[in-house]
């Protein structure tokens, strides 16, 4: 069989492979049965012969490929004439590829997040199994922990869930060791909301982005709670104004890009984002917010630089108060739809 595994959840995808894994044979004889390799080893040749080698003590094989497609993609967007002849010769020889590979072996292909016009993605669909990891959305993540923790023996309270996945977010393996921790500290009874707040707000430390985030998610609990966790620890109101201004100007900068029509896989070099997830979550939060809302969020940090800096209102009081507004504008839709 063979399989294209891509998406956001590597903790789900690693799940799966692990599957793939454990199909092999025992322990003993896994590794020996088991080959990866790296996109500089990889040609159909080099992964035909592996798919072809008979197992050995086992009734299974399985070959890995890590980041094939991502680097053929990666050599196309750096204009290098080479990226996109090997992939019309991996177009090509796919085929083929398929033929070679006998029952007893299965071929995963593993990327990260393929985009869907990717000139590989039709082609390995039409031979094997094309499985996309998605992000889970919040309440498939609130299912998700309530099996963790079911599978674990224990349980956990609805509030407790909710807090939780308020402040880890979609970050699954942040989540299962969260998970863990709680229903070991539970110790037979049931995770409460107090738990995860001391266990997790404490140990976190509740980062200012996810302060932000939250605040501009209209989810003014986890954002309050952040805030003032900032304020007791070395964070300076300064310091908090600048994060959350840092955010609204990507926001405003992301709208105007999408207004522009700017391809999906510029957005994040244009924006100087270079990680996947934060990327992800700015272009979601711009999409909460209509160019007005967010005009007014902009003059709003204004006018609460302005008050501080005059001394109209002490400076924490200022913040609170801006920071209770934003999530008041986002929770209202206020954002507002396009």
């Amino acid at each position: 069989m063979i399989y294209l595994l891509h998406g956001q959840d590597s903790y789900s995808l690693r799940g799966f492979l692990d599957t793939l894994r454990d199909a092999v044979g025992v322990p003993d004889v896994r590794d020996a049965n088991i080959t990866t390799l790296t996109p500089a080893e990889a040609d159909p040749s080099s992964i035909a012969a592996m798919c072809q080698a008979m197992p050995f003590l086992a009734e299974r094989r399985l070959v890995i490929v890590e980041g094939l497609l991502d680097s053929l993609a990666g050599e196309g967007r750096r204009g290098r004439g080479r990226g996109g002849q090997r992939t019309a010769e991996w177009s090509e020889r796919l085929a083929g590829l398929a033929e070679a590979v006998p029952p007893s072996t299965d071929l995963v292909f593993v990327e990260g997040q393929l985009r869907p016009n990717h000139p590989l993605l039709q082609d390995l669909n039409a031979i094997g199994e094309v499985k996309e990891f998605a992000p889970l959305t919040t309440n498939e993540l609130r299912g998700w922990v309530q099996q963790r923790v079911m599978a674990r023996g224990g349980s956990m309270t609805t509030q407790a869930v909710q807090l939780l996945v308020d402040l880890v977010g979609s970050d699954l393996w942040a989540l299962a060791g969260e998970v863990e921790k709680l229903t070991l500290y539970a110790s037979g009874r049931a995770v409460t909301a107090e738990d995860v707040e001391e266990l997790v707000v404490t140990a976190r430390e509740i980062s200012v982005f996810t302060m932000v985030d939250a605040a501009l998610e209209g989810n003014r609990t986890v954002a309050m709670r952040g805030l003032m966790r900032l304020l007791e620890g070395d964070a300076t109101v300064t310091y908090l104004l600048a994060m959350l201004a840092r955010q609204v100007r990507l926001m405003v900068l992301a709208k105007d890009l999408q207004a522009q029509r700017v391809p999906q896989n510029e957005l994040g070099a244009r924006l100087g984002i270079a990680s996947a997830y934060p990327l992800r979550k700015t272009l979601e939060m711009a999409q909460r917010f209509s160019p007005q809302a967010l005009h007014r969020l902009h003059r709003g940090l204004l006018d609460t630089d302005v008050s501080i800096k005059t001394g109209a209102l002490p400076e924490r009081v200022a913040l609170e108060s801006l920071v209770a507004e934003v999530c008041q504008a986002a929770s209202r839709g206020g954002a507002t739809r396009r």
